[in-house]
């Protein structure tokens, strides 16, 4: 069985809240911070948006233009970017299309791992608004060197130091089987896997939120799972999920799904987050 992590980020609604360390040794907790005292919460629906900014495999940015897979959590209240899915090819251009904006940056990013399709744009980002204010990136704990000395290496040519406002903040996932839970203060409103191959129990843990990413291709792999796996799984537990496949490729690559539940999410599309019922 492929090993699995999984972490846990939290959105505390106007509270500032600090790394907690849990004692599961297959699960990590971390804060982040949102102040927004005067969000008003509606029963059933969260106080935030998703946002896909693209779907792509490895090559797809490259050959074809097509943003790698990346998505953005928005607040509805402002539209303001308060974290990023991944941080591939394509994706900083992707967001300022999509919400038509260029001065909405993310201070605080995800990465599940170090390929370009999910880390290839980290160091011009950090290059370019780290120097402006603080930036916080999540990273599994056995990445964050790559990132830091390959992936950014080109920044350490600099006369300034661009790492002083960047605070790396330590997951404890495995690059395989990687992903996180989001919660909204303590109610769970978004499941994330990256670059992950099917494992019953890590896809158990995904159920906790009511809206779920799963990356997923055809034909399963080590690192991805198939559609078939997911759809055979979607049938297992008892409570309903609202499940959006990603990482399938090109936009005419856009698969379908025989279950209302299961759909392949498409680049510029907005997804309503929501609370457990």
């Amino acid at each position: 069985m492929r090993p699995y992590r999984l972490t846990y980020l939290f959105i505390s609604m106007g509270v500032s809240t600090s790394v907690e360390h849990s004692t599961d040794k297959q699960s990590e907790k971390y804060g982040i911070s949102v102040n927004d005292d005067d969000v008003e919460v509606l029963t059933g629906i969260s106080s935030y948006d998703l946002l896909c900014l693209g779907v792509g495999k490895g090559a797809t940015a490259v050959y074809s233009n097509q943003a790698s897979s990346s998505f953005a959590i928005l607040r509805r209240s402002t539209n303001e970017c308060i974290l990023f899915i991944d941080i591939g090819l394509g994706s900083i251009f992707a967001l300022q299309k999509y919400l038509k904006n260029p001065n909405i940056k993310p201070q605080q990013i995800f990465v599940s791992h170090n390929h370009p399709d999910h880390s290839g744009e980290l160091p011009v980002y950090i290059a370019n608004e780290a120097l402006k204010s603080i930036v916080r990136i999540y990273c599994y704990i056995g990445i964050q060197s790559r990132l830091r000395q390959n992936r950014c290496a080109e920044l350490d040519s600099s006369t300034t130091d661009l790492f002083h406002n960047v605070q790396w903040i330590m997951c404890q996932h495995s690059e395989l089987c990687a992903g996180f839970v989001l919660y909204e203060n303590d109610q769970a409103i978004l499941s994330f896997s990256g670059d992950s191959g099917f494992n019953a129990s890590f896809y158990k843990f995904l159920w906790t939120a009511p809206t779920i990413l799963v990356d997923d291709r055809a034909t399963c792999t080590y690192a991805h799972a198939s559609f078939d796996e997911i759809l055979n799984f979607y049938n297992a537990p008892g409570e309903q999920r609202q499940v959006f496949v990603y990482h399938y490729g090109l936009e005419n690559e856009k698969p379908t799904f025989p279950i209302d539940s299961i759909s392949a999410i498409s680049p510029g599309q907005g997804i309503q987050l929501i609370l457990p019922q």
